[in-house]
Parts: C-alpha cells; sequence; structure tokens
C-alpha cells in the first residue's frame, strides 16, 4: 500500500480537499512514528477497503483528520464552488468580493468589522514588505488598509487560498508571492528578513501538537515588527483565554528572547501584541 492512496483517502473529506498532500504526509507520518509497528503492517495491506476495515487504521484516518481539521480546516473556505462563485462574479466590486471571501472563514469574518482599526495599531512604520504566517485569507484584507505595503508574502497549506490571495493582492496592484508551507516543518524561505510579520491566531494551535514548535519558529524569525494574535475565547466562546496567553507570550518574548513588547490592542474574540527585537 502506498502512502499516496492513504493521503487521498484521507482528503475525501470536503473541508481537506484542499489541503496539500505533502502537510497531510507530514502529519499521517508523525501519527505513524508513534506506531511503528503500524509501518510494517502497511506492506501486508493491498488496498483501501482492506485498510479501512482495519480497526487501527480506521481510528488513524480519524486522527489524521481530526488533526488536519483542527489545525487548518476552522481557518480554511470549505466549498470551492462557492469561492469561485464569488471569485468569477463580474457583477460585484471588488471590494465586495473581498468582503464575501474573508466572511467564507470564521477567523477572518470576526475581524472584518475591525481590519481598518487593526491596520491603524499595527504599523508604526509606513508598510513596505509583510510576511503572514500560516495567513488564509488574511492578505486580501489589506484592502482595508490606508497603507498598502509593496511586497507581500504569505504562507498556507492549501494552494487554493494561495491562488485566491495572488489574484486579489494582484488586482490590489500590490507584488506578492505565497508558498505552500507547513508551519510544522518550515522552510529557509520564511527565515529571511521581514518589515512586518504576522503570526495570528497561530501559537495555541502549535503548541498543542508540539510545544516547542511556535517557540522555535519565534525565535528564528527576523523581523522588525512581529505582530502576534491570540484568540479570547475558545472555539466555543464559553472559556475566556486572553488573560493566560497575554501573561505567557509576554513572558517568552521579553524574558526568554529579550525582545521588547512595544504595543498591545485587543478588538472582540483577538488581543494583538507588538513585538520589536
Amino acid at each position: 500500500m502506498e502512502l499516496f492512496e492513504i493521503i487521498n483517502e484521507i482528503k475525501n473529506k470536503k473541508e481537506l480537499r484542499n489541503i496539500s498532500d505533502k502537510v497531510v504526509e507530514n502529519i499521517l507520518k508523525r501519527e505513524l512514528r508513534k506506531k511503528q509497528y503500524l509501518y510494517e503492517k502497511l506492506s501486508s495491506i493491498k488496498s483501501i477497503k482492506q485498510l479501512k476495515n482495519d480497526e487501527e487504521f480506521y481510528l488513524l484516518f480519524k486522527e489524521v483528520r481530526r488533526i488536519l481539521h483542527e489545525l487548518y480546516g476552522l481557518y480554511t473556505p470549505k466549498e470551492d464552488k462557492e469561492i469561485d462563485k464569488i471569485l468569477f462574479n463580474d457583477e460585484i466590486t471588488l471590494e465586495q468580493k473581498i468582503i464575501e471571501l474573508l466572511m467564507l472563514t470564521r477567523s477572518t469574518a470576526e475581524r472584518l468589522n475591525f481590519y481598518k482599526e487593526i491596520y491603524k495599531n499595527i504599523f508604526i512604520e509606513k508598510p513596505l514588505e509583510i510576511l503572514d504566517l500560516a495567513s488564509g485569507l488574511n492578505p486580501i484584507s489589506i484592502y482595508f488598509s490606508d497603507q498598502k505595503p509593496k511586497k507581500y508574502y504569505y504562507v498556507d497549506i492549501s494552494e487554493k487560498i494561495l491562488d485566491i490571495n495572488y489574484q486579489i493582492l494582484k488586482e490590489l496592484n500590490i507584488e506578492n508571492e505565497g508558498w505552500l508551507i507547513d508551519l510544522l516543518d518550515p522552510d529557509d524561505r520564511i527565515f529571511g528578513h521581514y518589515q512586518y510579520i504576522f503570526f495570528w491566531k497561530i501559537f495555541p494551535i502549535l503548541e498543542k501538537y508540539d510545544f516547542y514548535a511556535p517557540r522555535n519558529l519565534l525565535s528564528k524569525l527576523d523581523f522588525d515588527y512581529l505582530i502576534i494574535s491570540f484568540p479570547q475565547k475558545s472555539l466555543g466562546k464559553k472559556r475566556n483565554l486572553g488573560l493566560a496567553w497575554r501573561y505567557k507570550i509576554k513572558r517568552f518574548v521579553t524574558y526568554k528572547l529579550k525582545y521588547k513588547v512595544v504595543k498591545e490592542f485587543d478588538i472582540p474574540y483577538e488581543y494583538f501584541v507588538i513585538i520589536r527585537k
């Protein structure tokens, strides 16, 4: 049984279809390493049907899908048809396209009425370039900023998301480039120097699956300004999270990394901290 067949089966859910095969492979291999004997068992399995009837592999599939959904599915639009209907609608304005696209994911929808406020707060200096990590559709929200960067780089694990960002930013006359990168397995492109780096709502998610991953990532980033955000509420909006994360991140960046917190602010459901080296 080849891994690509398993990857295709795992992605056979509409909310996971646009996730890069490489990302799914990385998660799958990480889970298989926890149960090394399953690697050996794979050689004796001849078909997907046989694999799905095996209880241990059924549970493995379920766990990988759960991880992918929690790490990425919540920030990725689920319906290609809905996306394309908006993207290729010539009867609506560019602004309306952007609004409707941002409404497709919970994270950007929550920020929609506050993007102007966010950008006024975070652009301490005129933006020249931005790197947006695990961006989702956030890059297209730059439409609502009074100051546009010359270059916008963004990282996501969905080719569809990268394509949407590219098309919209091109219409906004912003030079841009998207990279298909899994932040649990990053490459050197994100470790160059950038004026602004966005790290929005990523820390808690990465930490859940690898405690050291977000800390190692932050320690390697090179920037003038790093903007980190955290959810103020749990996914069910039943628990307050903001105060705990404020203390945790400020302690880590100031005492461990010796960086300086230059500004903090809130919008409903999200807390932002601006850091300078």
